[in-house]
């Protein structure tokens, strides 16, 4: 009717129309332009993927003594036959702790080593709530050891445990890349997700020895 009557629009609602926006979002946003800001700001700290942790290894040569020092001592993965399978031997390590230093950043964000995403919430603590996963099986990894475990939050978890530790070609397929890799991506398939796992320098350093070792005395 305004404009069968040659009437001037109002501008924001001529704006709403073009955008395909009600006008009444238009107007909380006038209304409450500090609310706006601060709900944007959580949107794009939302979308935006955090800094990967760096860690690198000043001395790879003593570290890698190191590690293989801690394997001529370290504990053998053992179990017992109860009424089911009980790993008896893993409080000799604290993967939690060992991967929470390595894979938060400066920012004081622990990050996802598979989906690079911030861990998806804070315990009552203030801690990032993460999970530990062994990244391998008993025959590929047989030795306790920190370096095994992999710093995932809940969803990249499940896939892992579900796509990668029950599909043995999926394992030996990691351990290759990660033998052979030269950068801290390993490629990583997902059932049908191609993706990768990134580690910082340190936790690759050691992982890598621990295989070669672990080939070395199969050989």
């Amino acid at each position: 009717l305004a404009e069968m009557l040659g009437m001037k629009k109002d501008v924001v609602a001529k704006l709403a129309e073009e955008a395909g926006i009600p006008t009444e979002d238009i107007d909380l946003l006038r209304r409450y332009p500090e609310e706006f800001s601060q709900w944007k700001a959580q949107m794009v700290a939302r979308e935006e993927k955090p800094v990967f942790p760096i860690r690198t290894v000043r001395n790879p040569e003593r570290r890698q003594e190191r590690i293989t020092e801690q394997l001529a001592d370290g504990t053998k993965k053992e179990y017992e036959e109860r009424e089911r399978s009980v790993r008896t031997t893993r409080s000799t390590i604290e993967p939690v702790l060992w991967l929470r230093e390595q894979y938060t950043n400066d920012d004081g964000q622990m990050v996802c080593q598979i989906c690079k995403k911030e861990m998806p919430f804070r315990k009552r603590n203030g801690e990032h709530y993460f999970e530990a996963v062994e990244a391998f099986s008993r025959d590929h990894f047989p030795v306790e050891h920190e370096a095994q475990f992999l710093a995932l939050c809940p969803l990249c978890a499940a896939m892992y445990k579900e796509l990668v530790k029950k599909d043995e070609a999926a394992m030996t397929d990691l351990r290759e890349a990660l033998l052979n890799m030269d950068s801290l991506e390993a490629p990583l398939r997902l059932g049908y997700l191609e993706t990768t796992i990134q580690f910082v320098e340190t936790h690759l350093c050691d992982v890598k020895t621990i295989l070669e070792e672990m080939g070395r005395s199969e050989d």
